[in-house]
């Protein structure tokens, strides 16, 4: 398409795709249209890269670092990772992975924020069934600490993922000082996953199930959820946000 056959395209649908937003911040029409028709021409997001990305230069790791440790002095801190059950219909065929221990269909969806609550990383490929630690270990972020070396320092989860060198839990039955008081941060620190996962939640009700769950084909929930991530970062760069 020529640059003037997508400007009409703009001007044609304005009015429909238009975005009656309180919150002061819709996503822009041109926005929607030119994703729209990235992906129907490569069924896939390109654009997801440009908002949902670890980034690797040293910059960006170096501010990542100072932002952490304005929180609780946590130090060498690249992200902190967690994952959210997206509940979804019986999927056809072994629906059985996919029924989580909380009792309902899911996909297990793994995130990764920084110290602004942005995302860093999302990984949807995986059935509720799969705890938390297995969907990490096969996601891409193991690789960038460590074959690929890409990212310098560390990640921090929660208890139920395995202590590596590049990933810190919590001490699990602290008995000094120390180990209290690195619990403590650890636990201030990992309110930035769950301030960023709410955030989300707020405008995307099919998250937190208070709509019900996503009637769509397994297959698609990926694209929907990458959608979703995007449309959120857009508005945390732009410093406005959803209204539900």
């Amino acid at each position: 398409m020529s640059r003037e056959t997508v400007m009409h395209l703009f001007v044609l649908l304005n009015d429909d795709l238009q975005l009656m937003d309180f919150s002061g911040h819709p996503m822009p029409v041109a926005l929607k249209v030119t994703v729209a028709l990235t992906f129907y021409a490569s069924a896939s997001f390109q654009r997801a890269g440009d908002y949902v990305r670890f980034g690797t230069d040293p910059e960006s790791q170096h501010q990542r670092a100072l932002g952490f440790v304005s929180i609780t002095g946590f130090p060498q801190v690249r992200g902190f990772t967690d994952c959210t059950h997206l509940a979804i219909k019986a999927p056809v065929g072994q629906p059985a992975a996919f029924l989580n221990r909380k009792g309902f269909y899911s996909l297990n969806v793994q995130l990764v924020c920084d110290h602004r609550n942005r995302f860093l990383q999302m990984c949807a490929r995986f059935p509720g069934s799969c705890h938390d630690s297995f969907i990490l270990c096969r996601s891409q972020v193991p690789m960038l600490f460590t074959a690929l070396a890409q990212i310098q320092g560390r990640i921090l989860g929660d208890k139920g993922y395995p202590l590596q060198t590049w990933l810190l839990t919590p001490v699990r039955n602290p008995a000094s000082d120390a180990e209290k008081r690195y619990n403590a941060c650890h636990g201030s620190t990992r309110a930035t996953i769950e301030q960023a996962i709410e955030m989300l939640q707020m405008p995307f009700c099919c998250l937190d199930r208070s709509d019900g769950a996503l009637q769509h084909a397994t297959e698609r929930v990926p694209h929907i959820v990458s959608a979703m991530l995007c449309s959120a970062q857009l508005c945390n760069t732009e410093g406005g946000g959803f209204a539900r």
